[in-house]
């Protein structure tokens, strides 16, 4: 009976150390294979082209000469806005660590070509085009279905005008930073992405030559993308975007004669697009 009780206990002992032994083997190989899988949640390219509705407000409290001011507004109404959006990871799927794999580069950009709006309160027809592009280096580093992280970088909106006496055409070049945040709902197939930037313009282009040499502004901005990808590479997403500037200038102006003496005012624009396109 003692014997027996001994071969137990030695087979009991024997198979506790081999199921510790395997566990810890079963760790051991799957942590690489976790880690692969984690990595080929991050794409390495996302390649997105589409469009949809913008909405974009100029208004501008403009210094007429005799120490008052007068309104000028600029407003597109709703215009087809052309859009796209590229975001690269260069090691996604090479780095088994996940703070490598959090370096981001992304690039987007918009364009509406041939407008035609009415300045308020002058009932003539001007052609406008506008262009803006916005490259960013970021990071975004993941956490379970989290990514969490920020992008700085610099970008320019191109506004050209036919010749008027309410608003010249510009170029607003500006450094750009701010947080990111990324989850996937279910994963890949639907993700929320909300980014928050701050703008810190430091090229007006005509809105000096115009109003005053003596230009500053800040702005912000916001956007929110519901979208998501499937494992054959198609990808869509739905964004929205929130622009704003607040714009001031004083001072002596380069044109001859002046559009205004000096001018303060804001400018906002608001897009929502429809993108698609693939990833790998």
């Amino acid at each position: 009976m003692v014997q027996v009780l001994r071969v137990s206990v030695f087979a009991s002992l024997f198979l506790l150390a081999g199921a510790t032994a395997a566990h810890a083997e079963d760790e051991t190989t799957a942590s690489p294979a976790a880690v692969q899988e984690e990595s080929l949640r991050l794409p390495v390219l996302v390649a997105l082209i589409g469009g949809g509705a913008r909405f974009r407000n100029i208004h501008l409290e403009v210094g007429d000469g005799t120490g008052g001011s007068e309104p000028r507004t600029f407003d597109t109404g709703a215009y087809f806005d052309f859009g796209w959006h590229l975001l690269i990871r260069p090691a996604a799927a090479r780095s088994p660590r996940a703070s490598i794999r959090a370096i981001a580069i992304q690039i987007d950009g918009g364009s509406g070509i041939g407008l035609e709006v009415q300045p308020a309160g002058t009932g003539i027809s001007l052609k406008t085009n506008t262009w803006r592009l916005l490259g960013q280096f970021g990071y975004l580093y993941p956490i379970n279905r989290l990514q969490v992280g920020g992008f700085v970088g610099v970008g320019g909106d191109v506004f050209t005008i036919d010749l008027n006496s309410v608003l010249p055409s510009s170029s607003i070049v500006y450094v750009r930073l701010g947080p990111a945040v990324v989850y996937d709902i279910l994963p890949s197939f639907l993700i929320l992405r909300a980014d928050f930037g701050l703008r810190l313009p430091f090229f007006y282009g005509g809105l000096e030559d115009a109003y005053g040499t003596d230009g500053s502004g800040v702005g912000l901005d916001a956007a929110l993308t519901l979208g998501g990808r499937v494992p054959a590479g198609f990808t869509y997403a739905f964004r929205f975007g929130w622009e704003y500037y607040h714009l001031r200038f004083a001072g002596p102006t380069t044109n001859v004669p002046a559009m205004g003496n000096g001018a303060e005012g804001s400018d906002h624009a608001v897009t929502f697009q429809f993108l698609f396109g693939w990833s790998l």
